[in-house]
């Protein structure tokens, strides 16, 4: 099983980056505005869980940091616009716009202070937002609706959309070792290829439950008898979240051995969550 998900997310070696980046911008961060020219960081809808994020007239890569308490989680703004989640819970954030200058070195470009009074806590599990970014023109999530079939049985829409995905996706042992650290997936992209790895299944299942008005994490951290960087995803059923990991159930089911859906929530050991 320790192969199942090899270098899943991202490899020790992309931690390690995280952390010299994060030292860099420290080491480069002036005193700044709450928004330099050309960048919009938008608020207005906190207190659905989200943010939106715009830069526009630079060809350079540029970084959304979220933070909130001493909880920092970084994104790659690879669009025009996006938006990114506000999945620690109502209080104070900060979010921070970081362009790079050269190699692994950002400058703070743009930064904005606000106050989430967040209505409903499971409403950020239920929008387009980094990582997972979907809409209702995808294949993926008509596909979600094909399945669903007009099903108003949470449970069985879940297991409708996990089954097709644990035996019609397989696991691609080669792409882990040939991914970029800014690699997010597409999720009509793992429909087509029908193949992924851990971040793929995840973020896939999660985008298309939400579709179907499911609240629906994807998580990364540790499952016990898996030795690297894992994702799986958490989802909202009969008022509790429960795990459920599609890359084991593609294991097992290739194994021969009977597939389970939810997961013993014990195994796994949560790090992330968006």
């Amino acid at each position: 099983m320790a192969a199942s998900c090899r270098k899943g997310l991202f490899s020790v070696k992309w931690n390690k980056i995280i952390s010299i980046l994060v030292i860099c911008i420290i080491l480069l961060s002036p005193a700044t505005a709450e928004a330099a020219s050309g960048i919009t960081i938008d608020s207005n809808n906190s207190g659905e869980g989200i943010v939106r994020v715009a830069h526009s007239g630079t060809d350079k890569k540029i970084k959304v940091m979220v933070e909130k308490d001493s909880t920092k989680y970084y994104y790659d703004l690879k669009k025009e616009e996006d938006f990114f989640p506000l999945q620690l819970g109502e209080g104070d954030y900060s979010v921070t716009v970081l362009e790079n200058i050269e190699g692994i070195k950002y400058k703070v470009v743009a930064r904005k202070s606000f106050k989430a009074e967040i209505n409903e806590m499971n409403s950020v599990y239920l929008k387009s937002t980094q990582p997972i970014v979907w809409n209702y023109d995808m294949e993926s999530i008509k596909l979600a609706n094909s399945l669903a079939q007009g099903e108003k049985d949470n449970l069985k829409v879940v297991q409708a959309i996990y089954d097709y995905i644990v035996n019609n996706i397989s696991y691609d042992y080669k792409k882990a070792d040939k991914l970029s650290s800014d690699y997010a997936p597409e999720i009509d992209t793992i429909l087509r290829d029908g193949k992924g790895i851990c971040y793929d299944y995840s973020v896939l299942f999660a985008a298309m439950l939400r579709s179907r008005g499911i609240p629906a994490k994807m998580v990364k951290g540790y499952r016990d008898d898996i030795e690297k960087y894992h994702a799986w995803n958490e989802v909202y059923l009969d008022g509790r979240w429960k795990v459920i990991d599609a890359t084991f159930g593609v294991v097992e089911i290739k194994a021969g051995t009977s597939c389970q859906m939810f997961q013993d929530e014990d195994k796994y050991s949560k790090l992330r969550e968006y």
